[in-house]
């Protein structure tokens, strides 16, 4: 690619021709839109007045002049001014340019004066008939769409307007489901039943079998597996060739099929009826849209049976893989829906290699395999508008004498796969987001219309549609046209300001800084320096002056305007391995960079004002991502051996705006400024991660946590004769991230009398053992000592000890089980629970084993265990050295265990017990597989567990995991990316209250 193809061959500059499009970030074409938007009103008005004027006024002067009628108004009035000053000062800035989190942005002018024009009237494009105008603007539309991906005349496309991607997505899997199973319907209309085209079935040849392409063979004896796998051409072309051969009719086609289609008796009966075991499979990448799976279930065909193809390190479809699985399906005999190829995905921008699939339909079909060939390309498109050239429909000329602005050519390889949607001889159905114009709007173009009934109303999932949409969209079409110089160009500029993020996502950091930024798309480290250097702060004109610049520039980032990013840290130069807490610094990032908690005023502007930029997230699941996931996180440093999922930070391009005077480097520092704050070490104030709960003046961030520092540290105390020590520990700081079992003495005899007496005397009570100065396990475990305190925990305020002073001697450490994320277990025990075991023959204690987080902390001493029949499990050795007891519950069927939990954990409480295992790992151990497992078969009872009267429950402290001040970042450790539920909830408590707050009596 030579350095001049790198930019959109306009004729001077596109953007201040495109400015005249929109609002502006600042409502800069205020005057515009107020005249446009007027002048539709006033048009609207004269028509309506207009409009068989003999019929004369319904709303007289005496009833504008009424009391009630002033009432209403001024109520209007007033509702109209609250909502508005509400709307304002709580939406989602998406006009801003410093938002580039979803995939939504602001909305051309064209697009707001076509949907207010249209709206005013209200058309319903269910039906020709309830808006001839708006229809025949969609069907226009439609041929425009057809356009721009490349349709040819000769295979009929056609396109409508959905609600959205999700529902265009819907249709293609309704029609694919109707095709897989069209020809058997023929089928069983000339042979089951009454057979209706009976006196066909002894003449009706059929050629274009994927067996035997070439060969002419009578319809009526074709297998199931022949009539599943015809050519979606030649299911197609029936109804043609049966007019053409036999003179029957459309109308009565439908009427012989009608009992046999699928969408009439179910495919389940016809499967039945033709002895299909197995549902047809739909491929699709594991990166797919979660509308996919929905629209499986929706349709009847399984979501188990749209089948996920893992993805390259690239996020793109695995070819190899899809092929090995259509290979399987063939060795099978088992059909194929469809393969989606995904063009554009929304969570990374990878566009898949669609031509590779289409290369594969070939090669199948000589193995009596057929399939269609599926583009979402909701998100990409448009994109297409970026490699056509002016359409042969009349488009006004755009103005050339323009200032030059850059906007930048897509890659080769997505041009190649934008080229590849307009393969001449697959069916398929392609849905777009149309982002530009008002929401609900999404676009659906197919070449299966026959696959689903005619009629616009009915041939889609949705009924009434407004027409709005079409005109919205059509007006935005005819302003900015698909092709290079009119849409094409718009999405270039936001090319441009992708790649110009991506520099800086590339570039961030280095060996130096605290921080560790990594892009989802690799770079090539012999680029860096030129990032760095010709670049970064470089005014636009500068780097397309610059060929080598403009030449790295152009390989970054993802396939189509989506920068997938993911932060780490270093602590003392060392790079940051635990994935968990990687995933806690991007969610701290994500929440400074989202919509924040409500403001009690429902009239103040302050939240989203304090929110700098907005970002958007994702999760890269182990499930879906596979080695892809792997890949980056060996990039950022991360162990790959515990397969967690990753955090992901996202910024969505789509504003020509945002490289205007380089403001790209304004929202990068911006960023980095918030992660440095993130990342800065600060030291908390006081010993105790709890302490700093209620005491917050220091911003406790990713660095001090994971920084190990001297503290109080708390144990429970077990045992009347033989003490044992078990720490209270958490899952999220460094300083308490392990389970610790010790067995120890009191260096004092009377301390140790003082403390058996409390015990007999308060037997219910749990005591528990602080150290009385600031330290470290590590100190304690070396020093084998340590000295406390047993605080009163019934005092008001806490300042009251049982005993002060306290020396223990350490003797045994039982059990020392760090509790970093990597050494946990993947899942939680599916058909049993876990705890350690240990003590003496007199005195056996438990310890709720902690493979998994979140997690309770679940202790008690002097339980009772009784065996059926009686039998020894362990030696008085190995019970001090703690075993492992498996009790006859899943804690799986429990987690996450909560504080209500603790009500099936009281004292006296008995547990079944399926095993008692010998823990063949030594004291200082470290997961996953501590537990032992399950042995295979159904679990036997061999006895009882009892609680004793001490027990001691925590599913607080040992789970919490944000200890830093202002909103806290939650289930960053369970793949969620969606907005807290505590602040949804304030969401909603603040709207609700304020519409019911609303004033609407009269002035």
């Amino acid at each position: 690619m030579s350095d001049d193809s790198k930019l959109t061959p306009i004729k001077d500059n596109f953007h201040k021709a495109i400015s005249a499009c929109f609002l502006g970030p600042g409502a800069e074409n205020y005057d515009i839109l107020k005249e446009l938007l007027a002048d539709a009103l006033n048009q609207h008005a004269g028509t309506r007045a207009f409009y068989k004027s003999q019929d004369g006024s319904f709303i007289t002067d005496p009833i504008r002049h009424s009391e009630e009628f002033c009432h209403t108004r001024c109520a209007l009035k007033k509702a109209a001014e609250w909502i508005n000053t509400f709307l304002n000062a709580h939406s989602v800035p998406f006009f801003s340019v410093r938002y580039m989190a979803h995939m939504n942005t602001e909305v051309s002018m064209p697009a707001m004066v076509g949907w207010m024009s249209a709206m005013l009237l209200n058309p319903n494009n269910v039906a020709m008939e309830a808006s001839p105008a708006t229809t025949c603007i969609e069907e226009r539309l439609g041929g425009q769409l057809c356009d721009m991906l490349g349709y040819t005349k000769d295979v009929s496309p056609w396109g409508h307007i959905t609600a959205d991607g999700t529902v265009a997505n819907m249709e293609s899997m309704w029609a694919a489901r109707n095709l897989k199973f069209y020809a058997i319907s023929v089928h069983a209309a000339m042979t089951k039943d009454d057979k209706p085209l009976h006196f066909i079935a002894s003449a009706f040849m059929i050629k274009g079998t994927c067996d035997k392409p070439d060969t002419p063979q009578l319809f009526s004896t074709l297998t199931t597996w022949q009539l599943l796998n015809l050519t979606p051409d030649v299911v197609l072309d029936i109804g043609a060739r049966l007019a053409s051969q036999y003179g029957i009719t459309s109308d009565f086609l439908g009427k012989a099929l009608e009992p046999y289609l699928a969408q009439t008796m179910g495919k389940e009966k016809i499967k039945k009826m033709y002895c299909i075991e197995e549902e047809p499979l739909y491929f699709i990448s594991s990166t797919r849209h979660y509308s996919w799976p929905k629209a499986a279930a929706l349709v009847g065909i399984g979501r188990e049976n749209c089948v996920n193809v893992k993805v390259d390190i690239n996020a793109r479809i695995d070819i190899n893989a899809l092929e090995t699985a259509l290979q399987d399906c063939v060795d099978r005999k088992r059909a194929v829906y469809a393969v989606v190829a995904i063009i554009g995905s929304t969570e990374e921008g990878s566009v898949d290699p669609l031509d590779q699939i289409l290369a594969l339909k070939p090669k199948f079909a000589k193995q009596g395999l057929s399939f269609l060939v599926h583009a979402d390309a909701a998100w990409g498109g448009y994109y297409a508008s970026m490699i056509r050239e002016r359409s042969t429909r009349p488009f006004p000329d755009i103005d050339p004498n323009r200032d030059f602005v850059p906007s930048m050519t897509l890659r080769d390889s997505t041009i190649t796969q934008l080229k590849a949607l307009a393969h001449p001889t697959q069916s398929r159905s392609t849905p777009i987001r149309r982002d530009t114009s008002p929401i609900p709007l999404g676009l659906s173009v197919t070449v299966m219309r026959e696959c689903l009934p005619y009629s616009r109303g009915i041939c889609g999932i949705e009924g009434s549609k407004p027409g709005a949409a079409a005109v919205a969209c059509a007006l935005h079409h005819h302003i900015l046209p698909l092709n290079k110089e009119g849409h094409g160009a718009l999405l270039g500029e936001a090319t441009f300001s992708c790649r110009r993020f991506a520099a800086h996502w590339s570039a961030m950091s280095d060996d130096t800084t605290s921080f560790i930024v990594v892009p989802f798309n690799p770079v090539n480290e012999s680029h860096i320096q030129t990032i760095r250097e010709r670049i970064l702060g470089q005014r636009n004109e500068d780097v397309v002056a610059d060929p080598g610049a403009l030449e790295v520039l152009c390989e970054l980032g993802s396939d189509l305007n989506i920068n997938a990013f993911a932060c780490n840290f270093r602590i003392d130069g060392r790079v940051n391995d635990d994935v968990e807490e990687a995933n806690y610094l991007n969610n701290r990032v994500y929440s400074r960079f989202s919509p924040p908690p409500p403001s009690k005023d429902p009239k103040s502007e302050a939240d989203m004002k304090a929110v700098p930029l907005f970002l958007s997230s994702t999760v890269f699941g182990q499930g879906d991502y596979g080695d892809c996931v792997r890949n980056f996180q060996t990039r950022m440093g991360l162990e790959t051996d515990s397969r967690q999922d990753l955090f992901v930070l996202r910024n969505v391009v789509m504003s020509p705006f945002q490289s205007a005077g380089n403001f790209v480097q304004t929202l990068a520092d911006l960023f980095q400024a918030g992660l440095e704050e993130e990342v800065k070490v600060e030291r908390l104030h006081r010993s105790t991660w709890w302490y700093s709960l209620k005491h917050r003046n220091t911003l406790q961030n990713v660095i001090a946590r994971n920084t190990v520092s001297p503290q109080i540290h708390s144990f429970i105390m077990q045992g009347h004769d033989t003490l044992y020590l078990v720490y209270r520990p958490n899952f999220y700081h460094a300083n308490n991230r392990q389970q610790l079992i010790l067995a120890a003495h009191f260096s004092n005899p009377a301390q140790a009398a003082e403390y058996k007496a409390l015990r007999l005397a308060q037997p219910k009570r749990t005591l528990e053992l602080s150290t009385d100065n600031d330290t470290t396990i590590d100190n304690i475990l070396s020093s084998r000592r340590l000295t406390g305190s047993v605080p009163d925990s019934l005092s008001t305020d806490g300042s009251h000890k049982l005993m002060s002073a306290v020396e223990i001697t350490i003797t045994t450490v039982v059990k020392d089980r760090p509790l970093n994320s990597r050494w946990r277990d993947p899942a939680y025990p599916a058909s049993y629970t876990p705890f350690y075991l240990y003590g003496t023959p007199a005195e056996i204690h438990i310890d709720h084993m902690l493979l998994r987080a979140p997690n309770a902390q679940i202790s008690s001493d002097l339980v009772t265990l009784d065996f059926n029949p009686q039998r020894s499990f362990y030696t008085p050795d190995q019970l001090a050295n703690g075993v492992i007891v498996q009790l006859y519950w899943p804690e799986a069927a429990m987690q996450p265990l909560t504080a209500e939990a603790a009500q099936f954990f009281k004292p006296g409480t008995s547990f079944a017990v399926t095993d008692v295992l010998t823990d063949p790992n030594p004291a200082k151990a470290s997961g996953p597989g501590l537990s032992g497992g399950a042995p295979p078969g159904e679990k036997k009872i061999i006895g009882t567990l009892t609680l004793g009267r001490a027990v001691f429950y925590d599913a607080g402290k040992i789970n919490i995991a944000d200890f830093a001040d202002g909103p806290k970042v939650s289930a960053y450790t369970t793949g969620s990316t969606r907005m807290d539920p505590s602040t949804q909830k304030k969401w909603r408590h603040v709207v609700g209250k304020a519409l019911d707050s609303i004033n609407i009596s009269p002035a």
